[in-house]
């Protein structure tokens, strides 16, 4: 690709072979630097014939690429699969001999850290079982630990460090490990969430039901404690005190919209009295069921 003056492409390849043998199973070839200053003026018709993807001019290469996006936002296509958009934050993991296209969006700055390396049989196989498919492009969120280590591999390389090839493999397979262990991570924390949101739901529609949140944590595959744990870390609060919110909101809104009894809202909001709803009414708002209807 012709570098523009806007362009900066710093690649290290000078790596010394001392033993070829002792790598860890993978050998790096070269680690690099791409930024790319923001274009003026972008004409949108013009850069999308630019960037169309034609795969048979595609990018090719016998070796792994592992590319880490520091800034900017922009799009990659591997041959047969659908359009995926990239941004900072995101790894892509190229295969040997794999065709693909990627381009960022010229409005903005661009800027990728890259690792060009091969792999034994073994660490193939296992990259490949990893990186596969949805997961050639994975968000591991923009991180000082990741851009230290790869500015580490290219200092390491830039100045012909001694024994750096058994350094750099050593540092890549930290990478690699970095990457897994917070893919995995976020992944969890997703789940987290939904099932959080999922909670949220059904409380809602069982304000008028008796049902109690181990029920809950039950009907969404999950145990309670863990439940508890993970929806209090997501809302602030534990999940019986947060249904019990939701019921006091709603107590609120039919004391001042309804003309339903105290003790029909009682009652109909699964208290097993009107003493203990109004307990629980006094000890949250500091009044009482009946004195904020009258101020109504």
């Amino acid at each position: 690709m012709l570098m523009k003056n806007r362009d900066i492409l710093s690649e290290f390849n000078n790596v010394i072979f001392e033993n070829e043998h002792i790598n860890f199973g993978l050998t790096v070839n070269s680690v690099g630097l791409k930024s790319i200053l923001p274009a003026e003026n972008v004409d949108k018709e013009d850069k999308i014939t630019r960037f169309k993807y034609q795969f048979k001019k595609g990018r090719i290469a016998d070796e792994f690429k592992l590319i880490y996006i520091t800034q900017g936002s922009g799009y990659v296509r591997f041959e047969d699969r659908d359009e995926i958009q990239i941004s900072k934050g995101k790894i892509l993991m190229i295969f040997p001999n794999q065709k693909y296209q990627y381009y960022h969006l010229e409005e903005t700055e661009w800027k990728e850290y890259f690792i060009r390396f091969e792999a034994g049989a073994v660490y193939s196989q296992l990259i490949r079982s990893y990186f596969f498919d949805e997961n050639q492009v994975v968000d591991v969120g923009f991180k000082d630990e990741m851009l230290v280590l790869f500015q580490r591999m290219i200092e390491v390389v830039k100045n012909g460090l001694k024994s750096s090839q058994i350094y750099l493999s050593g540092m890549l397979l930290h990478i690699m490990g970095f990457i897994i262990s917070e893919t995995k991570n976020h992944a969890l924390q997703k789940r987290e969430i939904k099932i959080t949101e999922q909670a949220k739901v059904i409380m809602n529609e069982n304000l008028y039901q008796e049902i109690s949140v181990q029920e809950i944590a039950s009907r969404l595959n999950t145990g309670y404690t863990t439940f508890r744990i993970n929806f209090k870390k997501h809302t602030g609060m534990a999940p019986a005190k947060y249904f019990h919110e939701l019921r006091l909101n709603k107590a609120k809104q039919m004391l001042t919209e309804t003309t339903l009894s105290v003790k029909e809202i009682a009652y109909m909001l699964q208290f097993s009295s009107t003493n203990q709803f109004s307990t629980f009414f006094r000890k949250s708002l500091g009044v009482s069921p009946k004195s904020l209807r009258d101020k109504k």
